[in-house]
């Protein structure tokens, strides 16, 4: 069994917890969405009061800052179709398109508030750090499991709010210096612990797929051999039976039993005797052909064959190569009366209308009987 830090770097696990950062920055991202759609309706009604106080600074912008912030509303309305349209990209162009956005997103939000710092009055430029630090929490809280996807947007903001040292005269450069640097700090450990949080809920998840996973096969596959278990046999049988009626499609199952399994248990010993049985199952596997077909262990030394949409013509066919396989391995078999290698004997039978699970598997049994009284190593058909 693999250790838990290798089960970690397996590609089941990356491939989800690529997933699961696509959908949490895909959420993320709506959340910010509409809370940017209130803080640009907010700068809009901000800018509109400064005007009608006349606490703007005219010509300080070759534009009309009203404009500016309208297109920030504008451009924010409309990125709902934008992110629809990438939800359908593939992973890896995806990732880039959303890093690309995320920047080109926190340089139109930089570009605002650069132009707020320009147009107001010397002194009066209190609104533009509350606004900047409330777009770095939102990108924090939104785009943390992406690193490039956060920085990608905080890193222009944070780039307009250090301008206004040469915009604005600020009284202690190195002391608003200090809170950038402070800023940035808490932008990225912010970010490491949110994003050890969610690792650790995707491990968590991963891990119980893989418990899953193993009580699903401790539950349908047979632990020696690999392939499916009487219990899961049954219900595919069942399953099957009914689509037969419903379809009236064909349905054949075999039944075989290796030839002499208890002289060669006792000749070879109980490991020779569990490979013995993996080597039949392998065959069994390699000689079906059909995506339905299911080769399980029915106890002991017998197997069964499920064959859906297959008569007995096909069914023969089938039991002819597996003992065709079988032959080509040349398992020796010292306590075998029939030949010198391992053998099967193989019983047929086809589903009729009417009949249940257990009626169609006692035909076989009676098939199988038959081969047996005959001399072994051979298949023969329910009537």
């Amino acid at each position: 069994m693999s250790s838990l830090s290798n089960r970690r770097e397996s590609p089941q696990r990356q491939h989800l917890l690529a997933q699961a950062t696509r959908q949490a920055l895909i959420k993320g991202a709506r959340w910010a969405w509409g809370i940017q759609l209130m803080i640009a309706a907010f700068m809009w009604f901000h800018v509109q009061a400064m005007h009608d106080a006349h606490l703007v600074v005219e010509g300080a912008l070759p534009w009309q800052l009203g404009i500016h912030v309208e297109l920030l509303l504008l451009v924010l309305l409309l990125q709902p179709l934008l992110w629809y349209w990438l939800e359908r990209w593939p992973l890896a162009r995806w990732r880039k398109a959303v890093f690309i956005l995320a920047l080109l997103w926190g340089c139109l939000w930089a570009s605002v508030i650069y132009a707020l710092l320009k147009t107001e009055l010397p002194g009066r430029g209190t609104m533009e750090p509350a606004i900047a630090a409330t777009l770095l929490l939102v990108g924090l809280i939104s785009f943390y499991p992406m690193s490039q996807v956060l920085y990608g947007f905080c890193l222009p903001i944070l780039a307009s709010l250090i301008s206004q040292i040469l915009i604005n005269v600020v009284a202690f450069p190195w002391l608003f210096g200090s809170g950038m640097l402070i800023l940035l700090i808490l932008l990225e450990t912010g970010r490491r612990m949110l994003t050890s949080w969610f690792v650790l809920a995707v491990d968590r998840e991963y891990e119980q797929e893989l418990m899953l996973k193993r009580l699903d096969a401790m539950a349908h596959q047979d632990p020696l051999t690999g392939i499916a278990n009487r219990r899961h046999f049954d219900i595919a049988s069942k399953e099957a039976i009914a689509q037969g009626a419903r379809l009236n499609v064909p349905l054949t199952v075999i039944l075989l039993d290796v030839d002499f399994f208890k002289p060669y248990n006792d000749h070879y010993g109980h490991q020779a005797g569990d490979e013995c049985l993996i080597l039949v199952a392998e065959c069994l596997e390699e000689s079906v052909r059909e995506p339905g077909d299911l080769v399980a262990r029915y106890g002991g030394e017998e197997f069964v064959v499920l064959l859906p949409e297959t008569d007995c013509r096909g069914a023969i066919k089938v039991a002819e190569r597996i003992r065709a396989t079988l032959a080509a391995r040349a398992l020796p078999h010292a306590g075998s009366t029939v030949a010198p290698h391992l053998t099967l004997s193989q019983g047929i039978a086809q589903w009729q209308q009417g009949q249940t699970l257990i009626d169609l598997l006692e035909r076989a049994d009676s098939a199988l009987y038959r081969v047996k009284e005959q001399g072994r190593n051979h298949h023969a058909v329910a009537p």
